[in-house]
């Protein structure tokens, strides 16, 4: 039975999603997919399907990422994307659609109202919201390698004041080339996880103690490429990963690059 102290210090993950290049999402990861450098080939782009067709022409790779990783999540975890409170998390946001606002600005030519709106840091949420008419509450944060545990944070509270699900999504899109040296170079990546309080009525993947710091990490990280590895956002992978596999333990959220937060993943 589930006590007060349960539902304050663990939360239930009712659903992952994902994606990465060559990982469209969880069932691909599943059937041992691990991604693929985006630089070498083609590989399926995210199709952003779940966004209202108009709204979609213009958003870019990295709102379509997190559209697939936030639907799937949902959709797993039976949560209500009409309903459902959200965080999204990214280090850099849409920082390609800002530079080549810049360089416009630069050359002193028109700017486009529309083109801003896609290029802010709260793209993503304001687009897969509004495409699922959703009321509840929705935000956007940055934490750069810490962003992960922000988000898992940012859950923790609206889940102990509403008591309702929460669905975190957090992404980054590749890193720009000419500001990013290629030894530090990531790729794309966006990862969701509907987070649930510990008596949700449906079936749950694991539960988690809410993140702590300087805790030795007991579950190994994925095992991916060197430039997915890099993305700020791959704690949050890790942690989908150790739970897709059936691991319990703590799990680093950062990779050693961030303040060293961790969670512990528990059975359900």
């Amino acid at each position: 039975m589930t006590t007060p102290t349960d539902t304050l210090e663990t939360v239930a993950v009712a659903g992952i999603g994902l994606w990465l290049p060559g990982v469209p999402d969880v069932q691909a990861w599943l059937d041992g997919a691990r991604g693929v450098d985006s630089r070498q080939g083609d590989h399926p782009k995210p199709t952003g399907a779940s966004i209202e067709p108009r709204a979609r022409r213009r958003t870019s790779q990295l709102s379509r990422a997190f559209a697939d990783a936030f639907v799937g999540a949902a959709t797993q975890g039976r949560v209500d994307t009409s309903t459902t409170a959200a965080v999204f998390g990214s280090a850099l946001g849409e920082v390609s659609s800002m530079l080549t606002l810049l360089d416009q600005m630069s050359r002193e030519e028109p700017l486009s109202p529309m083109s801003f709106g896609t290029s802010v840091h709260s793209a993503a949420s304001g687009v897969i919201s509004i495409s699922a008419g959703n009321r509840g509450f929705t935000t956007s944060i940055s934490a750069y390698h810490d962003t992960a545990a922000a988000a898992l944070f940012e859950a923790r509270c609206l889940l102990q004041t509403m008591g309702t699900p929460v669905v975190i999504a957090c992404g980054d899109e590749a890193s720009p080339d000419r500001f990013v040296a290629d030894a530090e170079s990531f790729d794309m990546l966006a990862v969701a996880l509907a987070l649930v309080p510990t008596d949700h009525d449906a079936p749950v993947l694991a539960r988690l103690r809410w993140p702590v710091r300087d805790q030795e990490a007991q579950v190994a990280p994925a095992s991916v490429s060197e430039r997915i590895a890099r993305n700020p956002q791959i704690g949050l992978l890790d942690l989908a990963a150790a739970i897709l596999a059936g691991h319990t333990g703590t799990t680093a959220l950062d990779r050693g690059r961030g303040s060293g937060w961790s969670v512990t993943i528990l059975e359900a």
